[in-house]
């Protein structure tokens, strides 16, 4: 059975943290995309996204975490991932996105 895909804001002192679980792929995507949108409406200035609970990435997620980055470097703000386990980590060599993104241990 699959886990369902949610996110759990984790506040800090000066980041905040989006922990995402399940697969983000087609049907999941929106959700992380409208946390991350209205964590940055109320100000915040650098989101990390940790993708360590994360099981399965398709294309539509990887759009979605390209357009955060994007968003944020047009806004002056910052997004950063935490890597995911190897299968997730995949897309990202496959699809040479690795270097578009800042990544934290």
């Amino acid at each position: 059975m699959v886990q369902p895909f949610c996110v759990d804001v984790v506040p800090g002192r000066d980041e905040v943290v989006v922990e995402a679980v399940g697969e983000l792929d087609l049907e999941s995507a929106g959700v992380l995309e409208r946390a991350v949108a209205r964590l940055r409406d109320g100000g915040h200035d650098h989101i990390v996204v940790d993708l360590r609970q994360v099981g399965f990435i398709d294309s539509t997620g990887l759009r979605v975490l390209i357009g955060l980055h994007r968003d944020a470097q047009r806004e002056g703000r910052a997004i950063s991932l935490v890597p995911g386990p190897p299968r997730v980590q995949r897309i990202f060599e496959l699809t040479a996105t690795h270097a578009l993104f800042h990544w934290r241990d």
